[in-house]
């Protein structure tokens, strides 16, 4: 019994001494940014990586990390192409908070954290074309609800996982790894993806395409819980005195024509534009001494949008300037956030009355880009018909 006992007393030893370690490690290398923790290593830092499996936990940890004076928001796009370190934020220690498949109803409550920790001098929110009239997700299978961004998640067990869980520990490894072998994360410290990975050839995204273009279809007005989301963050931008630019995203000319074939008839996004020009005129209206609100168009025909497809469709082969279809590649990236000073001609300042012109001009370049590449028309329509239940569109 005693022995019993002895043994007993030694496990629960042992078990603790482990914890504590475990607790130590993870404390040091703070993989996910989420100790806030004066005991974390700083040389750590380039290889502290955006786990794919925990991308929202650690874009929560990259806006805790630090003090911010701007930040970039949206989905993968933003993650993928605008860089914090252009010099148009020279002066500004900027982060990108983009998040992976990241709509509108993520980039809220990312942007919402954000501000509750820094009062940032700038604030640039990226929205995905056919965003504001997605209803939102009853299910969300990313890392979301164990996230600090989620209000209901489980506090208590959130910090003891970042502390001493398997799942954190594991990343410990990995990040500690890396830095033994020299090798940065695949994410710099500012949140950037180093490099994008380029798909093998561009059809797999034609399904995409046709499940977003029959979305916007079907639903077609904008969703009041998505324009809620949006003058939320207004108001926390006019509270802090921060700027707020708007960017509604481009896609290829190609993606762009998806809507029209298939019968959308708001093909051109009228009704999105017009929310979003709305939703900055009343802002300025309330408030003219405040920073303004800015809505920049990127989703148009221009030049930057309409390189013809590559001829041959293997693996790492992409429009000039894009990764694929969706997500522009940091050069492209770097015009838009050019424009934050106003400098070069991609993307439109838009306002209320400019919208019908604007829908007008959006849909003369699209139509120029399609009679000067009717292979790349004639690839889309092949596409799109296999996904089709009848010959014309739905």
């Amino acid at each position: 019994m005693r022995a019993l006992k002895r043994y007993q007393a030694f496990f629960l030893v042992l078990l603790a001494m482990v914890v504590v370690s475990g607790v130590a490690f993870n404390t040091w290398v703070n993989p996910w940014r989420v100790i806030p923790s004066s005991l974390a290593s700083a040389k750590m830092e380039p290889y502290r990586g955006i786990e794919r499996d925990w991308t929202r936990t650690c874009k929560a940890g990259l806006a805790l990390s630090g003090t911010w004076d701007a930040g970039l928001f949206g989905s993968s796009r933003v993650d993928i192409g605008l860089n914090p370190e252009h010099p148009v934020f020279v002066g500004m220690k900027c982060g990108n908070f983009g998040l992976n498949a990241g709509l509108l109803q993520e980039s809220h409550p990312m942007l919402r954290y954000f501000m509750e920790h820094e009062s940032p001098k700038l604030v640039v929110l990226a929205l995905d074309a056919t965003d504001l009239t997605t209803p939102l997700a009853k299910h969300n299978p990313t890392d979301f609800a164990l996230s600090p961004l989620d209000p209901k998640s489980n506090v208590l067990e959130r910090e003891l996982r970042y502390r001493a869980g398997i799942s954190t520990i594991a990343s410990s490894i990995v990040t500690t790894t890396r830095m033994a072998k020299g090798e940065l994360a695949d994410h710099t410290p500012q949140g950037f993806r180093r490099a994008p990975e380029y798909p093998d050839g561009q059809a797999l995204y034609y399904s995409t395409i046709y499940r977003m273009a029959k979305n916007h279809t079907n639903n077609g007005t904008v969703d009041p819980e998505k324009m809620a989301m949006l003058e939320d963050i207004v108001k926390r931008c006019r509270e802090k005195g921060t700027r707020l630019v708007i960017f509604f995203m481009p896609n290829h000319a190609l993606f762009q024509m998806a809507f029209a074939e298939l019968g959308d008839p708001d093909p051109y996004f009228k009704v999105d534009r017009q929310a979003l020009a709305d939703l900055a005129a009343r802002a300025n209206a309330g408030d003219p001494t405040a920073p303004p609100v800015e809505f920049w168009d990127f989703l148009d025909g221009h030049p930057v949008n309409t390189p013809p497809m590559p001829k041959e469709q293997k693996k790492g082969a992409h429009p000039e300037g894009w990764v694929d279809l969706f997500h522009v590649l940091p050069e492209t990236g770097n015009r838009m956030l050019e424009r934050l000073h106003g400098g070069g001609d991609y993307g439109e300042l838009l306002a209320p009355d400019g919208v019908e012109a604007r829908v007008a001009k959006v849909k003369a370049q699209l139509d120029d880009y399609a009679a000067r590449n009717p292979e790349d028309v004639d690839l889309l329509r092949k596409a799109l018909a296999k996904f089709r239940k009848s010959p014309g569109p739905e």
